[in-house]
């Protein structure tokens, strides 16, 4: 596999693609932290505030993972990835035009969702390798993918340092629409250059795309207990908005 793995072509052409769809949705959903500062230099941010903000970059995206699964099983990876990463410029444009601390609060937590995009690349690869090498395929896509965090990290301040010589207070807004516009151009990419299966293996869909059902008390509470980190990070989220004041 290793020998034939820069190919870039059949299975090989998907997993790189796909790590790199993966790669950028990190990319946008920590463009936020290198550029924090001045961010919060721009709006005269109390601390508080600059730290919801960070709370909303990742409120949404555990329920988010379970409504892009299933979506992912109702549509396949190729239409949930392309249409996630497309969608990304959407907060990303909204959130670099924000005029006040709840246009940035809204934007964020529009922006988490694009954190789910991991449980994608996970069933694409699973299709197009077999189990004998989807462990080192899988860790591929997730070693190289995850690397975005960094990306964003080691990229954006130098981007916005650059463009603060043409146009001061405008340099972290560009940087955060850029990584949304080159997320949602790869996405159309994505679209027209992948496909779910290999050739002559037909994409496996449940008969209903729907939550799942609880039949006994057992599975009952084991679903209580799976839903906690999602009721308690919400619960975080309200909290802190509410101490914010944004509810006032």
């Amino acid at each position: 596999m290793l020998a034939e793995m820069w190919s870039f072509r059949g299975r090989y052409k998907i997993l790189h693609m796909t790590w790199f769809a993966f790669f950028l949705s990190f990319v946008v959903w920590f463009n936020l932290a290198p550029l924090a500062t001045q961010v919060k230099s721009d709006f005269g941010l109390e601390v508080g505030q600059i730290r919801t903000i960070a709370i909303c970059n990742v409120a949404l995206t555990v329920p988010a993972r379970i409504i892009i699964g299933m979506l992912l099983d109702k549509y396949g990876p190729r239409i949930t990835y392309s249409l996630l990463l497309m969608y990304a410029a959407i907060p990303c444009i909204a959130f670099a035009s924000a005029q006040n601390f709840s246009q940035l609060v809204i934007s964020r937590l529009a922006l988490s969702i694009v954190g789910a995009g991991f449980v994608i690349g996970i069933r694409m690869t699973a299709e197009w390798f077999p189990p004998k090498e989807i462990g080192l395929a899988e860790g591929i896509y997730g070693g190289w993918g995850n690397f975005g965090s960094a990306a964003a990290a080691f990229t954006l301040p130098t981007i916005a340092a650059f463009l603060a010589f043409g146009s001061p207070g405008l340099n972290w807004r560009f940087s955060i629409a850029g990584t949304g516009i080159i997320a949602a151009l790869y996405g159309v990419l994505y679209y027209f250059n992948v496909q779910d299966t290999p050739p002559g293996k037909v994409y496996q869909k449940p008969k209903s795309a729907r939550g799942m059902e609880v039949t006994t008390k057992k599975d009952f509470w084991f679903l209580m207990v799976m839903n906690a980190p999602l009721s308690i990070i919400l619960g975080v989220l309200a909290w802190r908005l509410n101490k914010v004041g944004f509810f006032e």
